[in-house]
């Protein structure tokens, strides 16, 4: 067992039961004197007096042992080490550019997460052109089923987007552990809290995955990338009105977590972001970058979806596109705080008209 924060550890805490209960053993003998007993050993407590100090220091053990219980409860990053196992089950897969094997396989994880969640997933099968030939695309996206009628006739408000493809680069071995399987593994976890704990707010989103975000070439370009954004934009019906707000996921697990929104960001949707950092202590990882940023936010943007980018300062480390990004580069804590600020967006905008 291990407590974690500032000052505590086990043996502290074990140390302060212990000095409580003899306090307690010295203030019980000091106010009883007429119960105090002669023996051949010298002095001793009688009978009822010693039951009496072991009951009081069984509960002085429970009280201390349940605030550590109540203490660790409120900062061991439960979302952030569900959202950790499902990465590395992930990125147990291999690489995973889009058109491969891999990528099939974690599509396949990820629907039978979100089923197994209560989700209803459907693919979204597409062929584009690359540098590297015709290749075979398919978007995941899934709604809440929630025990009524079909959910893809209810109107989504919200959405929720990651990329699940890693990058190809020829002749490494690129996992992309924070780029994106973070992500994903986060989406997976808060998929889970919207089912079991807020069925009405998941009523209200759709999930998406998107395929190909990564380009095949070394950048992404206006012909080469941001695949699977581009057509989810493109193919939605133009008589069904568009979600009021998107969050896209991305980088969001590095152990060195520093988000920048990009500067393009529509105010009230910075504002929900920053307010929410806020309120989840964790203001100091949320800051709005000088830039806007290409990611799969832009095709939809365009296509008049109000979006959020919430996603890690890749620009300040040399590990981006590289197999340096790996499972040592993330940390529980950092998906944790990303995941409970996204949580607590998504609460602020589905209750607003």
């Amino acid at each position: 067992m291990t407590f974690r924060g500032p000052g505590f550890n086990s043996e502290s805490l074990l140390n302060l039961a212990a000095s409580a209960i003899q306090g307690i053993k010295r203030a019980q003998f000091e106010r009883v004197p007429k119960m105090v007993l002669f023996t051949d050993g010298g002095l001793a407590q009688s009978p009822a007096v010693q039951a009496r100090i072991k009951l009081i220091g069984v509960c002085a053990v429970l009280v201390i042992g349940g605030g550590c219980w109540w203490w660790m409860a409120h900062q061991v990053p439960r979302y952030g080490q569900a959202a950790l196992a499902q990465t590395e089950a992930i990125l147990a897969l291999g690489p995973r550019p889009a058109g491969s094997e891999a990528s099939q396989a974690v599509r396949q994880r990820l629907r039978g997460q979100l089923e197994a969640a209560g989700w209803v997933c459907v693919g979204q099968v597409f062929e584009r052109g690359t540098a590297q030939g015709e290749v075979k695309f398919e978007n995941l996206r899934a709604r809440f089923a929630g025990g009524d009628s079909d959910p893809w006739q209810r109107a989504a408000k919200g959405l929720l987007c990651a990329h699940m493809d890693s990058k190809a680069i020829k002749q490494e071995r690129f996992l992309g552990a924070d780029d994106s399987a973070s992500a994903c593994g986060a989406m997976l976890e808060i998929a889970r809290v919207l089912a079991s704990s807020r069925p009405q707010q998941a009523k209200q989103m759709e999930l998406v995955f998107f395929d190909g975000e990564e380009a095949f070439g070394k950048d992404i370009t206006a012909f080469d990338g941001l695949y699977g954004s581009r057509h989810y934009a493109n193919s939605w019906p133009t008589n069904v009105s568009k979600p009021s707000f998107g969050v896209l996921l991305d980088m969001i697990g590095h152990k060195d977590l520093a988000i920048r929104l990009p500067s393009d960001t529509p105010d009230v949707l910075r504002e929900a972001v920053l307010a929410a950092a806020a309120k989840q202590g964790a203001g100091k990882y949320f800051a709005v970058g000088p830039i806007p940023i290409t990611d799969d936010h832009t095709p939809l943007t365009r296509a008049g979806f109000p979006m959020v980018d919430i996603i890690g300062d890749f620009t300040q480390f040399s590990w981006w596109h590289t197999p340096a990004d790996n499972f040592r580069n993330l940390s529980a804590d950092s998906l944790d705080i990303s995941i409970r600020v996204t949580l607590d967006v998504l609460g602020r905008l589905l209750k607003q008209p």
